[in-house]
């Protein structure tokens, strides 16, 4: 007899959990309680060109997010950012190029903040302490917040105008709030092995063989032409109509919520349940509102060179980042058009979340203004909210998780938890989350074939 498992939540992990599934042979039920498939990968118009409107890069160095595109048949689609400078930092009205040399904003020497007029030579001279402070290693208990370890070894300056724009507005949070063990484990691998951040970091970028986050040899992300969520609408149509004809179509469901009262009676009803929600009760969110714009080239002063602007939280602004698309990625190139896309709130700041739309545009355009002058409205404006989007990982955060997971356990040894809230924001990190979820389910027998031998 086919097993059969129960997938709730139609986004990328529980999508990808489903997919695993059907890999196995399992016969699968998708529930999503809303009308679409992805949850925060979305993809939409702004004038004659798709958009994405969530996440649009995805992290090429993390296994699981390559190997999904190649298994569903989009490995030839694949481009990397193109635009010739990584990133700006905003600061006072003025953009500064990140430090080429840098690693999550971390200096790999002291030497590389030289050139630059993002510190002050007080704050280069504190950062360069980390290299003469007692060699500090992160016990295996502790979970200190990034800012706290930032802090104590380079000093307020670097961490707020560099690491906070980067790492913290991966998460949308506030590193003094931010778990370091879950938000950023490659800065406790540094402590860990090398008792400083800046040798920690030269480390890494080593063993990389280049400078992460300022790389121009080996892209660090990748995105699709069309958009990210055409991963969406492969493994949809892979569920829905599996290419290998052994493998057993999966029944798909939209606006169908699950009553989660109901666990015990769906956990004896199906040999697997996943359940790929966010449970919002136990964790901290951060809200965000987007903004995409299309201008006429003409109506722009500045060059667009960048793959965008980071503002850090010091400077008072609601934005937080201005992707430049246009120039980042050349799908979306137009001659006589660039698109920009303004990113505001932050874990504690819901200024931007409470405004209403068009004061929303207009405030974020003033911001913007002051770094990139504009002249003339928009040709086209789309605007993207997204209520409790990003898990704030406290510190704390994985223990709080291996409890959760424990306590389901304990009553439901054939459900499990995955996704965003509990193992990484990123695409790739969702990805795993859903297919380590399934492959912890499946039986020995079926966990051993093959995983996407069908496709």
């Amino acid at each position: 007899m086919s097993r059969r498992a129960l997938v709730v939540g139609g986004g990328i992990a529980g999508l990808s959990a489903a997919y695993e599934f059907q890999q196995a042979g399992w016969t699968v039920d998708v529930h999503e309680a809303t009308g679409r498939w992805g949850g925060k990968i979305l993809t939409s118009d702004v004038g004659d060109r798709l958009v994405d409107s969530g996440p649009d890069a995805i992290l090429a160095r993390a296994a699981a997010g390559m190997e999904l595109v190649r298994q569903l048949g989009l490995a030839d689609d694949i481009v990397h950012p193109v635009s010739n400078v990584p990133a700006y930092i905003c600061l006072d009205g003025r953009l500064h190029e990140l430090p080429e040399g840098t690693v999550f904003g971390i200096p790999t020497d002291p030497s590389v903040l030289h050139s630059t007029e993002l510190l002050s030579e007080a704050g280069k001279q504190r950062a360069a302490q980390d290299l003469e402070l007692p060699v500090e290693h992160v016990d295996t208990d502790d979970d200190p917040s990034v800012g706290k370890v930032c802090r104590q070894r380079l000093g307020d300056e670097l961490t707020d105008r560099l690491i906070a724009p980067l790492i913290g507005g991966i998460n949308a949070s506030n590193i003094d709030r931010l778990s370091m063990r879950s938000a950023a484990p490659q800065l406790t691998a540094a402590l860990a092995q090398h008792g400083s951040l800046i040798r920690g970091m030269a480390a890494l970028r080593q063993r990389a063989g280049a400078t992460l986050g300022t790389e121009r040899a080996a892209p660090v992300f990748f995105s699709l032409p069309g958009g990210v969520q055409r991963i969406i609408d492969a493994l949809v149509e892979h569920l829905a109509n599996p290419k290998a004809g052994h493998l057993p179509a999966a029944d798909l469901k939209l606006n169908s919520p699950v009553d989660l009262s109901t666990l015990p009676e769906l956990a004896d009803r199906f040999d697997a349940v996943v359940l790929a929600t966010a449970p919002v009760e136990a964790m901290n969110y951060a809200s965000v509102s987007q903004v995409t714009i299309e201008v006429s080239k003409d109506a722009l002063e500045a060059e667009l060179d960048t793959s965008g602007i980071l503002f850090p939280a010091t400077g008072g602004t609601h934005l937080t980042a201005c992707t430049w698309l246009s120039s980042k990625w050349s799908h979306y190139h137009h001659d006589d058009s660039v698109l920009l896309r303004l990113t505001s709130g932050r874990y504690g700041d819901d200024r931007a979340n409470k405004l209403d739309d068009d004061t929303l545009v207009a405030t974020l355009l003033d911001e913007l203004q002051t770094a990139v002058p504009i002249d003339g409205q928009p040709q086209a404006t789309r605007i993207q909210r997204w209520p409790n989007a990003l898990p704030q990982y406290e510190p704390g955060h994985r223990n709080k998780v291996e409890t959760l997971r424990s306590n389901m356990t304990e009553r439901h040894p054939n459900v499990t938890l995955v996704g965003a809230a509990y193992d990484g924001i990123g695409i790739p990190a969702c990805i795993e989350s859903g297919r380590n979820g399934a492959r912890q389910l499946l039986t020995p027998q079926t966990a051993s074939q093959p995983v996407g031998s069908g496709s």
